[in-house]
């Protein structure tokens, strides 16, 4: 189920700093803690187990979005008053969705605490999005970037690389990644359903000529000694094929990180060229 909140900063010089995610992610655990701090701490300290040994968070969650925002001392703030925009999803309705609602109405406001400063959002409206038709073929864009990495030898040793747009393993880095998430959230279907990610090609077309990039460089944890830097994309994309992994792309988001706020799309409708 994906969720759609409708906030109001109380604050009339709101700020928020460009890497966010983390903070934002720990309010959520805070937010499923008031419902059941048993599951939010599973959730944070373990999460749903994949047969291939990972784990998985299953849910993800978009980037705020803010009505005429702009930056402004290494971050972002508006002056605007109309609400900002925060989507919530994930597949597993009777514990995560069902807590999140939950704890959402035991504060009716969403804080976010920052290195420095402090940001308080009240809720001023929950909406269930319905989910939207899977077909064939779907057009998807990026409500938050998205991240997929493998490792690598070099000279050096071990690293890990972050794969791009161009690279000819994300397809079926992709593909792994909603094949291992669908295992956990259908185990009794079958293991080898297939879907085949594709790059937007003219849009990445028109970026290059443009001298625009798609990916970008986000810092997890920025200002803890745990701080790591990550590469991820924004683009829209198509997927073909097997419709489960499409709902699975969906509802829980595409890659890693999902639960630190990376990974989840909508439906495009049609094929972007911007």
């Amino acid at each position: 189920m994906r969720l759609k909140l409708y906030l109001q900063p109380e604050s009339s010089t709101p700020f928020l700093p460009f890497n966010y995610q983390y903070y934002l992610s720990s309010t959520i655990y805070n937010i499923l803690a008031k419902a059941s701090p048993e599951y939010s701490r599973f959730l944070h300290e373990r999460g749903y187990p994949a047969p291939s040994g990972r784990f998985q968070k299953l849910f993800t969650f978009s980037k705020l979005f803010i009505p005429d925002g702009f930056r402004a001392g290494g971050g972002i703030t508006t002056r605007s008053r109309r609400p900002w925009i925060l989507h919530v999803s994930s597949p597993m309705n009777e514990e995560f969705v069902q807590n999140f609602v939950l704890g959402l109405f035991e504060g009716n406001k969403i804080s976010l605490r920052f290195l420095r400063r402090d940001l308080s959002l009240l809720i001023s409206q929950i909406e269930a999005l319905p989910a939207p038709e899977f077909k064939e073929k779907i057009y998807c864009k990026t409500l938050s970037p998205v991240v997929l990495s493998t490792v690598i030898d070099t000279e050096s040793g071990r690293k890990i690389y972050y794969y791009r747009p161009d690279n000819p393993g994300l397809a079926a880095a992709v593909e792994r990644n909603l094949q291992e998430k669908l295992a956990i959230v259908q185990p009794e279907q079958e293991k080898n359903f297939n879907i085949r990610f594709q790059p937007d090609e003219a849009y990445l077309r028109n970026r290059m000529e443009a001298g625009k990039r798609v990916t970008k460089k986000i810092t997890i944890k920025q200002g803890t000694p745990q701080a790591t830097e990550i590469i991820c994309f924004e683009m829209p994309f198509s997927l073909k094929g097997n419709t489960e992994l499409m709902r699975v792309a969906y509802e829980c988001g595409v890659g890693e990180h999902t639960g630190q706020g990376f990974g989840m799309i909508e439906v495009a409708g049609k094929e972007s060229r911007k």
